[in-house]
């Protein structure tokens, strides 16, 4: 059984109600978007513990579909499962905060080139599409954080390379806490001004390696102020 910390909330008075769920999902989905949607609201913190008898309890699921999907959840990054701690949130130090957004930039730009190609009227209007819906979320923030996250896995998925499309996904969702975070501290939900804008623009001119600096170079944006949020090196290995 995985113990509460007293000085943490129980995931189940914190996380968003339950009622939010596809209950045509299966178990293990839903038990994977409970806990996401946990991390994406911030009621789920780096480091913090994911007590698995309150997912279960509050899903009205059993036990083994929570454990198995945050088996998938470590799988992707999201997660850390310890023999002594359980599950908890994925911590990472600031060194390794700015190494994934490195990865990340360089791999979305590598993404975002080999899609050009496959990028037509009906791909464009899809990203103008999700675009606008960042537009109307950005009162909320995990809602616009979703909407930003649909706009970059769709790019990337037009690359039509599977295998690069999930690690960006994967490096996304490990730098979550992150990046809420520093959006909610800074309250920059749009970085620069009118960034996606110049994504489509880049997209409509043609130019494959355009494209892919002006990927990496949003990739890239404020990456030490997202990375000072995150545990000092010292302190992190340290533990």
């Amino acid at each position: 059984m995985i113990q509460e910390s007293p000085m943490q909330p129980s995931l189940a008075s914190t996380a968003l109600p339950p009622d939010m769920i596809d209950k045509a999902l299966s178990p293990v989905q839903q038990a994977y978007q409970y806990i996401l949607n946990g991390i994406l609201s911030g009621e789920l913190t780096a480091g913090m513990r994911i007590p698995t008898e309150s997912v279960a309890e509050v899903l009205g699921i059993s036990r083994t579909p929570v454990r198995d999907a945050l088996r998938r959840l470590e799988g992707d990054g999201a997660v850390m499962i310890s023999a002594n701690r359980g599950a908890a949130v994925a911590k990472y130090s600031r060194a390794e905060v700015a190494q994934l957004i490195e990865m990340r930039a360089v791999l979305e730009g590598l993404a975002a080139r080999c899609a050009l190609p496959n990028i037509g009227t009906v791909e464009l209007d899809e990203l103008m599409h999700l675009n606008s819906k960042m537009k109307l979320a950005s009162t909320s923030l995990s809602t616009w954080m979703a909407a930003h996250d649909a706009f970059h896995n769709y790019l990337t998925s037009l690359s039509r390379r599977p295998l690069l499309a999930r690690q960006t996904e994967k490096m996304r969702l490990m730098l979550l806490p992150y990046y809420r975070d520093y959006y909610n501290q800074s309250l920059e939900m749009e970085i620069l001004g009118l960034e996606h804008e110049k994504l489509i623009s880049a997209i409509e001119f043609k130019d494959a390696t355009h494209l892919e600096q002006i990927v990496r170079q949003h990739a890239m944006a404020n990456v030490d102020k997202v990375a000072i949020l995150a545990e000092s090196d010292h302190d992190h290995f340290k533990n």
